[in-house]
């Protein structure tokens, strides 16, 4: 127990990741070529430096493509793109420009794998699909990697008035000690999960409207900084008085 405790203290720290990867792209244009700065471990914001390509691989192109890469797998909610998104030639595709590519490259070395996943049934379709029947979101589906969908029971939400923005915090059904978090505005969406009993700990960005990277990571490695959210401490809180502790 101790030890499951300790693993989601530690990916609480990632939890922070999605809610500046979401800040950070829906304030910029993502149909024009862009500069990503990069953040330390304190949180605060570093100026890009350029670093070129790896051999062999060019650089991204000026024009985003909307889809670059074909899918393999289908759901009734969600497309699974093809290829190994740690690879150089596959980043090159997904990635908007230099300063993105060189980050995920960095990134290799702190998560497990990679994936681009089209969602065709967003965060914000849902919301307002509940409010047209008057009912509060209850459930989500978000994206594991290679055809996984996980179910996420909705314990909190904070949502903006017109719905097209908002929060959602939840955990998996019977896993006590999970927790999942969502981020979105629009059609773009940023999340986390961490399941300790299932070993399972993702983190997915945005990268154009119903398009996530979902990436495995291992919260030892990946979490780094401190979360320092009130959503975050208030819910490992309300699941420790629930199990006694």
């Amino acid at each position: 127990m101790k030890k499951s405790k300790r693993l989601i203290l530690a990916l609480g720290a990632g939890i922070s990741i999605p809610l500046v990867a979401i800040a950070l792209w829906v304030s910029q244009n993502h149909g024009t070529r862009r500069k990503v700065s990069q953040i330390d471990a304190a949180g605060s914001v570093a100026v890009s430096r350029p670093v070129q390509p790896p051999a062999g691989v060019s650089t991204p192109p000026d024009k985003v493509i909307s889809r670059p890469l074909p899918v393999a797998l289908t759901s009734a909610t969600h497309q699974w793109a093809e290829g190994d998104a740690t690879s150089p030639a596959v980043i090159e595709k997904i990635a908007h420009n230099p300063d993105e590519f060189i980050r995920m490259v960095e990134e290799n070395e702190r998560i497990k794998r990679r994936q681009l996943v089209y969602r065709q049934d967003t965060a914000a379709a849902v919301v307002q699909r509940a409010r047209a029947t008057g009912e509060p979101v209850r459930k989500l589906t978000l994206p594991g990697l290679d055809g996984q969908e996980i179910d996420v029971e909705v314990t909190r939400a904070d949502l903006a008035f017109s719905g097209l923005s908002g929060t959602f915090i939840g955990r998996l059904p019977g896993k006590l000690q999970s927790i999942v978090t969502l981020s979105f505005k629009n059609n773009r969406e940023a999340f986390s999960v961490a399941s300790p009993e299932d070993g399972l700990y993702l983190e997915a960005e945005p990268r154009e409207p119903g398009q996530v990277v979902v990436k495995a990571i291992d919260p030892n490695t990946y979490a780094t900084g401190h979360c320092g959210t009130d959503e975050y401490a208030q819910e490992q809180e309300k699941q420790r008085k629930s199990q006694g502790r």
